[in-house]
Protein backbone atom coordinates (compact mmCIF):
# COMPACT_ATOMS: atom_id res chain seq x y z
CA UNK A 1 0.00 0.00 0.00
CA UNK A 2 2.59 2.69 0.76
CA UNK A 3 3.96 2.01 -3.04
CA UNK A 4 0.26 2.99 -3.51
CA UNK A 5 0.56 6.73 -1.56
CA UNK A 6 3.21 7.77 -3.72
CA UNK A 7 2.09 7.35 -6.77
CA UNK A 8 -1.10 9.02 -6.13
CA UNK A 9 -1.31 12.49 -8.06
CA UNK A 10 -2.20 15.69 -6.93
CA UNK A 11 -5.70 15.08 -8.84
CA UNK A 12 -6.13 11.50 -7.43
CA UNK A 13 -5.77 13.27 -3.82
CA UNK A 14 -8.78 15.76 -4.90
CA UNK A 15 -10.65 13.06 -5.56
CA UNK A 16 -9.86 10.97 -2.11
CA UNK A 17 -10.31 14.30 -0.23
CA UNK A 18 -14.14 14.28 -1.37
CA UNK A 19 -14.15 10.60 -0.80
CA UNK A 20 -13.13 11.06 2.80
CA UNK A 21 -14.96 14.07 3.96
CA UNK A 22 -18.24 12.02 3.34
CA UNK A 23 -17.03 9.57 6.04
CA UNK A 24 -19.38 7.02 3.98
CA UNK A 25 -19.12 5.24 0.50
CA UNK A 26 -19.68 7.76 -2.19
CA UNK A 27 -21.04 7.66 -6.09
CA UNK A 28 -19.37 9.22 -8.70
CA UNK A 29 -22.23 11.52 -9.07
CA UNK A 30 -21.67 12.75 -5.49
CA UNK A 31 -17.20 12.90 -5.61
CA UNK A 32 -18.36 15.08 -9.17
CA UNK A 33 -20.72 17.69 -6.91
CA UNK A 34 -18.54 17.83 -4.32
CA UNK A 35 -15.36 19.31 -6.77
CA UNK A 36 -18.00 21.84 -7.66
CA UNK A 37 -16.71 22.13 -11.48
CA UNK A 38 -13.74 24.17 -9.02
CA UNK A 39 -11.09 22.00 -10.76
CA UNK A 40 -12.34 22.23 -14.73
CA UNK A 41 -12.95 18.75 -15.03
CA UNK A 42 -15.37 17.48 -17.49
CA UNK A 43 -17.49 13.56 -16.03
CA UNK A 44 -14.27 12.16 -18.34
CA UNK A 45 -11.88 13.53 -16.49
CA UNK A 46 -13.59 12.17 -12.88
CA UNK A 47 -14.40 8.96 -13.70
CA UNK A 48 -10.41 8.15 -14.73
CA UNK A 49 -9.31 9.42 -11.42
CA UNK A 50 -11.54 7.34 -9.89
CA UNK A 51 -10.72 4.24 -11.97
CA UNK A 52 -6.86 4.64 -11.27
CA UNK A 53 -7.73 5.05 -8.04
CA UNK A 54 -9.53 1.64 -7.81
CA UNK A 55 -6.48 0.27 -10.19
CA UNK A 56 -4.13 1.43 -7.14
CA UNK A 57 -6.18 -0.28 -4.63
CA UNK A 58 -6.76 2.74 -2.53
CA UNK A 59 -10.50 2.72 -3.65
CA UNK A 60 -13.00 0.16 -3.74
CA UNK A 61 -15.83 0.25 -5.86
CA UNK A 62 -19.12 -1.47 -4.82
CA UNK A 63 -21.53 -2.55 -7.66
CA UNK A 64 -25.38 -1.81 -6.13
CA UNK A 65 -28.02 0.07 -7.77
CA UNK A 66 -24.80 1.94 -8.95
CA UNK A 67 -21.15 2.05 -7.98
CA UNK A 68 -20.04 2.85 -4.77
CA UNK A 69 -16.61 4.36 -3.62
CA UNK A 70 -14.87 3.19 -0.56
CA UNK A 71 -11.28 4.15 0.66
CA UNK A 72 -8.70 1.52 1.44
CA UNK A 73 -6.81 3.75 3.52
CA UNK A 74 -8.02 6.67 6.61
CA UNK A 75 -6.84 10.00 5.56
CA UNK A 76 -4.71 10.11 8.93
CA UNK A 77 -2.60 6.44 7.49
CA UNK A 78 -2.22 8.87 4.10
CA UNK A 79 -0.93 12.28 5.68
CA UNK A 80 1.52 9.98 7.81
CA UNK A 81 2.77 7.87 5.30
CA UNK A 82 3.08 10.77 2.51
CA UNK A 83 4.84 13.53 5.29
CA UNK A 84 7.16 10.02 5.91
CA UNK A 85 7.90 10.14 2.12
CA UNK A 86 8.30 14.31 2.31
CA UNK A 87 10.86 13.85 4.99
CA UNK A 88 13.02 11.57 3.48
CA UNK A 89 13.11 12.57 0.01
CA UNK A 90 13.63 16.38 1.18
CA UNK A 91 15.36 16.27 4.15
CA UNK A 92 16.90 13.29 3.74
CA UNK A 93 14.78 11.83 7.18
CA UNK A 94 16.03 14.79 9.17
CA UNK A 95 12.71 16.43 11.38
CA UNK A 96 15.16 19.32 13.13
CA UNK A 97 15.87 20.54 9.92
CA UNK A 98 12.33 20.11 8.57
CA UNK A 99 11.59 22.27 11.60
CA UNK A 100 14.02 24.71 11.18
CA UNK A 101 12.83 25.23 7.65
CA UNK A 102 9.40 25.83 9.07
CA UNK A 103 10.63 28.61 11.17
CA UNK A 104 12.99 30.33 9.09
CA UNK A 105 10.04 30.70 6.46
CA UNK A 106 7.65 31.48 8.93
CA UNK A 107 5.68 28.33 8.46
CA UNK A 108 5.61 27.23 11.66
CA UNK A 109 4.62 30.63 14.21
CA UNK A 110 6.01 30.53 17.75
CA UNK A 111 2.64 29.69 19.09
CA UNK A 112 2.65 26.66 16.91
CA UNK A 113 5.86 25.55 18.34
CA UNK A 114 5.04 25.86 21.75
CA UNK A 115 2.06 23.38 20.53
CA UNK A 116 4.45 21.35 19.56
CA UNK A 117 6.48 20.99 22.36
CA UNK A 118 3.63 20.42 24.47
CA UNK A 119 2.74 17.41 22.10
CA UNK A 120 6.21 16.25 23.03
CA UNK A 121 5.90 16.51 26.27
CA UNK A 122 2.82 14.67 26.56
CA UNK A 123 3.94 11.46 24.01
CA UNK A 124 2.51 10.12 20.88
CA UNK A 125 -0.80 9.55 22.75
CA UNK A 126 -1.69 12.26 24.36
CA UNK A 127 -0.50 10.77 27.59
CA UNK A 128 1.24 12.83 30.38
Amino acid sequence: MADNIEKISDAELEILKVVWTKKAPSTYSEIRTALGGENGWDSSTIRTLIRRLVEKGVLLQEKKEVYYYIPTIAEAEFIKARTKEFLHKVYGGDAKHLISTMLSADVLSPDELEDVKEFWKRGRDGNE
